[in-house]
């Protein structure tokens, strides 16, 4: 039974393409999983703290989705450009610096748009947890695969 699993058997067309199917299916469940979680914390931050932490994590939120997004370009790249191209461009891949962005977005907009303008006040540890709530989606994901 192992054996089967580790050599599927049949045309390599045919189950490449049954791969990609379950890829961009599961890239998609990934996607709508972590805006589902994440539009819950965004609702459950409004309930239980306040304005600023629910637009906090939603920024955060934000940068998830955009990560995740980059990182399945990412991916969908090796089928193109091969794994040399994934090696050669891992350094320099910009989803690495979403969490920068955030830090930045969050000093900035303290620093310049809130005093200037009074907007809104945003909270980095909430921007930090909306971030990573990609995470809890891709836990999730790893339990259902494994029940």
């Amino acid at each position: 039974m192992l054996r089967e699993l580790r050599h599927p058997n049949g045309d390599p067309k045919v189950l490449a393409a049954q791969s990609m199917k379950e890829y961009i299916k599961l890239k998609n469940k990934l996607q709508l999983l972590t805006l589902g979680i994440g539009g819950f914390g965004v609702i459950s931050t409004y309930v239980s703290y306040s304005p600023e932490v629910a637009a906090s994590y939603g920024v955060g939120l934000l940068g998830s989705l955009a990560y995740l997004r980059m990182l399945g370009n990412s991916v969908d790249s090796i089928q193109t450009q091969g794994a040399s191209g994934l090696v050669k461009g891992g350094v320099g891949q910009p989803r690495l610096l979403i969490p920068v962005v955030l830090v930045m977005i969050y000093n900035r907009w303290n620093g310049i748009v809130v005093p200037e303008y009074g907007l809104i006040h945003l909270e980095l540890i909430p921007m930090l947890v909306g971030f990573f709530t990609y995470k809890i989606s891709a836990f999730i994901q790893a339990i259902e695969d494994v029940l």
